[in-house]
């Protein structure tokens, strides 16, 4: 097995490269949003980011100010945290796909289709919370594909806490459980309890950093900061995000933004309506929902979590997954 292992980590290493060279010359060489990432970063750090909302993504930020210390140029930081986050995301997935028994061959297919998908969904700028988001619900989508609780998946969520209020949507996943699997699991109703307390500890956690950490706004000239939600403090985009999907986007160049997104969403009514997976289909729609109420159709950006979850959950299991996992098992 070693010669088809190296033979496949070669490619694999090949790839990543490749990955590596595109997206540092799409997101940071010569691109000014990079400053803006770094300024952003760098708000989060100091309780002064653009959005109060931002003030608990602390985890790539302070990861990023970590390698800062040792590179002593925080900008160069911002490019290796990117890097390292591109990395860990195809050696994950490479090792996700061996244990549902892919070969490695389909392994290494896997981490190459989903390069393509990321650079297909790349927006002008990334932030560290977004690579962070990739490995965890990689890491989620597998693990849904199993049928896992949440209870041991829980160590995660608390990374998620300190990364993005993104992390809200996997206590959804078992929320949404009895409602569409016809109360299949043993443990139905214990998940729930479990599921709605971790809810509302994240949350309340998110609330209470945003509150404790938040300072004021930035100074920055020339910046427009959005009114934000009472309490909350996240931004409600709806109607402008309505008048990009049905209007803006078909008239200025971006229509594939918006049929992407329609033809995803009917799609997923449709799996819903027939019952095809529906759990996943319906959890979907509401990650998608939250997206055109509180955050940017256009920022591509905000798809790559759900692109790594079905990357993940969706790969097909073989009849040698038992095998594979063990292989595997060294790699993640």
């Amino acid at each position: 097995m070693k010669g088809p292992l190296l033979a496949s980590l070669a490619v694999l290493a090949l790839l990543t490269l490749g990955e590596l060279r595109l997206f540092d010359r799409l997101l940071f060489e010569g691109n000014p949003a990079s400053d803006f990432v770094l300024v952003s970063v760098n708000g989060i750090l100091e309780g002064r980011p653009i959005s109060k909302s931002w003030q608990h993504r602390l985890l790539g930020p302070a990861a990023v100010a970590g390698l800062g210390l040792v590179t002593a140029d925080r900008a160069r930081a911002l490019v290796l945290f990117s890097g390292a986050m591109v990395v860990g995301a195809n050696l994950l997935l490479f090792g996700l796909i061996r244990r549902k028994g892919g070969s490695y061959g389909q392994a290494v297919v896997g981490v190459a289709l989903f390069g393509f998908a990321h650079a297909l969904l790349m927006y002008r700028l990334e932030y560290p919370w977004d690579g962070v988001d990739i490995l965890l619900f990689l890491a989620f989508g597998y693990w849904a594909s199993k049928g896992g609780g949440l209870l041991r998946f829980s160590p995660l969520l608390v990374l998620g806490l300190v990364n993005h209020e993104t992390v809200l949507y996997i206590p959804l996943w078992y929320l949404l459980s009895p409602v569409l699997t016809a109360r299949s699991t043993p443990h139905w109703k214990r998940e729930l309890l479990f599921a709605g307390i971790a809810s509302v500890a994240i949350g309340g956690g998110i609330l209470l950093l945003r509150q404790r950490l938040y300072i004021g706004r930035p100074d920055l000239p020339g910046q427009v900061f959005e009114q934000s939600i009472p309490f909350i403090n996240n931004h409600f985009e709806l109607p402008h995000n309505l008048r990009q999907l049905f209007f803006a986007d078909w008239v200025s160049g971006r229509a594939f933004i918006s049929a992407g997104l329609t033809s995803a969403v009917a799609l997923l009514v449709v799996r819903a309506l027939k019952g095809i997976d529906a759990r996943a289909a319906v959890w979907t729609l509401c990650v998608l929902a939250t997206i055109v109420c509180f955050g940017y159709v256009n920022e591509t950006r905000h798809y790559l979590s759900l692109v790594a979850f079905w990357f993940a959950y969706a790969w097909p299991v073989h009849p040698t997954a038992g095998v594979a996992a063990r292989e595997a098992h060294a790699l993640i």
